[in-house]
């Protein structure tokens, strides 16, 4: 691997697929590039009117509209449009040594509304498995989904991140000490989106400088938790390592911060998520694979065996003996 990383976890899909909206996240992308970033996920957002199924009851209280949009949505072929044009965008940027990886963001209202979505999402059937799976809650009520004994025990193991909307102020809910500790106790990392800062908007730089040093403030000044992305729809949107570091600055970080928020932490994370779909039990794995992914594999002289990094294994001049003398018994 290379010495110089620089990463970005969240640069998100559009939720519209258009031409147009297509060609803004290349740009993006290729932006990135120029600011020397060598990480980059491309983030599936899901909302709860994607994943929630509504029941008769609440059916009823739906309009035709709002029916008809529920009826036609299927969140599995969704799925499948998003994995189809991020397997276009790594072949095309593969030459440009940018590594994509695929991150889904569940934004959580209410816990009772997610069914089985994370048992699916990371079910090893699927042949379609994310290399990060971060939350985002829409309330406190939300939040609580990291918290309680079923999130401790089952949920937060499929858990990579844990970010909120920075554009808007946490919705009547305040962070603890306890709670955001309990949390990152686990290997959760909190992530601070930047890019609403660039909002050319007074109001919406309030809401991000607030909301990141609450965030900050609750997460023992971010030395090992926090993870910094950019979030940004345009790349117009996304600024390079300087630019970020005074972000963090302002924020109240100290200089030997920047860098684990913006290559260790987030490669923490990385490390997590490729490990939960590529071992057994996070057990099992070559850190090459988990990094570089499968593409160079072979320039390494590996392969894969049965979902496992291996090196490929060549016969010395003691097993052919072996193998002569056995043939000739």
């Amino acid at each position: 691997m290379t010495n110089h990383m620089q990463c970005d976890l969240n640069v998100p899909f559009p939720h519209e697929i258009t031409p147009e909206s297509l060609k803004q996240l290349e740009l993006t992308l290729y932006t990135l590039i120029e600011l020397n970033y060598t990480h980059v996920a491309i983030n599936k957002s899901l909302t709860p009117t994607m994943y929630h199924q509504p029941s008769k009851k609440q059916k009823q209280q739906m309009t035709q509209q709002q029916q008809k949009q529920k009826d036609q949505y299927n969140l599995k072929n969704d799925l499948e449009i998003f994995f189809k044009h991020f397997k276009e965008l790594e072949i095309k940027f593969n030459s440009r040594n940018l590594k994509l990886f695929t991150r889904v963001t569940v934004e959580i209202d209410d816990p009772n509304q997610l069914g089985s979505l994370f048992i699916n999402l990371n079910a090893p059937s699927n042949p379609n498995r994310f290399d990060l799976v971060a939350i985002l809650p829409l309330s406190e009520k939300g939040l609580s989904f990291l918290t309680n004994n079923n999130g401790a025990s089952s949920n937060s193991a499929s858990i990579d991140i844990l970010t909120f909307d920075y554009s808007n102020y946490f919705n009547g809910f305040h962070l603890k000490h306890k709670t955001m500790n309990g949390i990152t106790r686990r290997g959760i990392k909190i992530e601070i989106l930047y890019a609403s800062i660039f909002n050319m908007s007074n109001q919406s730089n309030l809401k991000f400088v607030n909301n990141a040093k609450q965030v900050v403030r609750c997460c023992r000044k971010g030395i090992k938790t926090c993870i910094v992305s950019s979030g940004a729809k345009k790349n117009t949107n996304v600024r390079g390592k300087i630019a970020v570091e005074s972000i963090l600055s302002f924020l109240g970080l100290k200089s030997d911060v920047y860098s684990r928020m913006l290559k260790q932490n987030p490669l923490s994370s990385l490390l997590n998520g490729r490990l939960r779909v590529n071992s057994y039990q996070q057990t099992i794995v070559s850190g090459i694979d988990v990094m570089e992914k499968n593409i160079v594999l072979e320039n390494e002289d590996l392969e894969t065996v049965n979902g496992f990094v291996v090196a490929k294994r060549e016969l010395d001049e003691t097993d052919e003996e072996q193998s002569n003398k056995k043939q000739k018994i």
